[in-house]
C-alpha cells in the first residue's frame, strides 16, 4: 500500500512538474488538478473558464493551462494567431478542435488533413463559391430566415420579458445550414432526426470524454456517425439528380456537378476514382462545413444583435444603409445589393 501510494505521489509530482516546465513564464494557474488539469472547470462553466484564460492573456497575448493531461496555450493576439494557422504542418502545429477530436469527429475530418490531400479537397471546393452558386445560397438563406424573424417578432410582441436570442439564432442557423448545404434531400423526418442528433453532438462536446453507453460523449460520437450517414445519402441523391441534368439547388449540387465530371473521366480512362468523391467522404466533409458554420455563425449573430442594441449610432447607420440599398424591404435580396452594403459589411 505504501509503495502504491508513493508511486501515485511521484506520478502526480511528475505531472505537475511537466506542466510547470511547459508553462514557464506564461500567465495561468500555478496549480492544476493531476492528469485532468482544469477540464472539470471548463465543463462546469465554459464561459467563465475561457473568460479567465482571456483575462490572463490580456497583457502578453498568451496564457497556459492543462486539459485532460495536455498542456494548452490560449492565444488572444490576432497577429500571433495568423502565424500559428499559417504554420499548420505535420512537423509544426496541428489543428485539434477538441482534446478527443479524432474520436468525436473521425480521423478523416478536414481539420486533420495535410499536404496534397488538403490541397486537392480545397481545389474541389472552388465551384461551390462562384457568383452563380452564391446567388442560389442567398435565395435559400432569405427564404429560411424571414419566417424565423417573423416568429421572433410575434414572440416579442406577446412577451413582457426580454427575448433571449441564443437558442432562436441556433435553431434558425441550423435550419439555414441544412437548407443551403443539402436542402432538397432531407425529408421532414430526416430533418427532425438531424436536429436531434446535432443537439446530442453539441452536448457531448462539452462533457467528459467517457466512451461508455449512457454517457454524453458516447452518445455524441454515435450521433456524428448518424449525421454523416444522412449527409452521405444526400450526396448520393444529389449525384442521381445532377446526372439527370437538373439545375443545382444547393451547395452539394454544385459540388456533385464537378465530381460527376471527374468520375466519368476516370471511368473513361480506366483510372482510379478521384479523391473525396465517395458518398461517405462527401458526407464527412459536409458535416465539417456544418460544424464550422453552425457555432461560429450563431455566435456572430448573437453578438451582432447584442452590439447593435448597445450602440444606437451604429444601428442607425445600418438602418439608413438598408433603406437606401433595399428601398422595398419585402423584396428579395440580390447579390448586387449585398455587395452594396459597405457599412453593414
Amino acid at each position: 500500500r505504501i509503495c502504491l501510494f508513493s508511486i501515485a505521489v511521484v506520478l502526480v509530482m511528475l505531472d505537475h512538474f511537466s506542466y510547470l516546465l511547459k508553462k514557464k513564464h506564461l500567465p495561468g494557474p500555478m496549480f492544476v488538478f493531476p492528469f485532468l488539469g482544469n477540464a472539470l472547470s471548463m465543463i462546469r462553466n465554459p464561459t467563465k473558464f475561457w473568460n479567465e484564460q482571456a483575462s490572463a492573456a490580456r497583457k502578453t497575448g498568451l496564457s497556459g493551462n492543462m486539459l485532460f493531461g495536455k498542456f494548452v496555450v490560449f492565444v488572444s493576439d490576432s497577429e500571433l494567431s495568423h502565424k500559428i494557422f499559417a504554420n499548420v504542418k505535420p512537423n509544426l502545429f496541428h489543428l485539434v478542435g477538441h482534446p478527443f477530436g479524432k474520436k468525436l469527429f473521425g480521423g478523416k475530418n478536414l481539420i486533420f488533413m495535410f499536404g496534397q490531400k488538403h490541397k486537392d479537397l480545397r481545389r474541389r471546393l472552388v465551384p461551390l463559391f462562384t457568383k452563380k452558386a452564391l446567388a442560389v445560397y442567398i435565395s435559400i438563406q432569405e427564404e429560411t430566415i424571414r419566417p424565423h424573424i417573423d416568429k421572433w417578432i410575434e414572440l416579442a410582441e406577446n412577451s413582457k420579458a426580454p427575448l433571449a436570442l441564443r437558442f432562436l439564432c441556433r435553431d434558425m442557423n441550423l435550419q439555414t445550414s441544412q437548407n443551403v448545404f443539402v436542402g432538397p434531400y432531407l425529408t421532414p423526418e430526416a430533418r427532425k432526426q438531424f436536429t436531434e442528433d446535432y443537439n446530442i453532438f453539441n452536448v457531448g462536446l462539452m462533457k467528459l470524454p467517457i466512451y461508455l453507453p449512457g454517457f454524453a460523449f458516447y452518445k455524441a460520437t454515435h450521433a456524428v456517425d448518424r449525421l454523416i450517414r444522412t449527409l452521405a445519402d444526400c450526396a448520393r441523391q444529389s449525384k442521381v439528380r445532377m446526372a439527370e441534368g437538373a439545375k443545382p439547388a444547393c451547395l452539394v449540387d454544385f459540388w456533385m456537378v464537378e465530381t460527376l465530371r471527374e468520375i466519368r473521366e476516370a471511368e473513361e480512362t480506366q483510372s482510379t476514382p478521384p479523391l473525396h468523391s465517395s458518398d461517405l467522404e462527401i458526407g464527412q466533409h459536409i458535416f465539417d462545413f456544418l460544424f464550422a458554420a453552425q457555432d461560429a455563425s450563431t455566435s456572430s449573430l448573437v453578438w451582432a444583435a447584442t452590439l447593435l442594441e448597445s450602440y444606437n449610432d451604429v444601428l442607425e447607420k445600418v438602418i439608413e444603409e438598408q433603406k437606401r440599398v433595399r428601398p422595398i424591404a419585402s423584396a428579395s435580396v440580390t447579390p448586387e445589393q449585398l455587395r452594396g452594403m459597405k457599412y453593414t459589411e
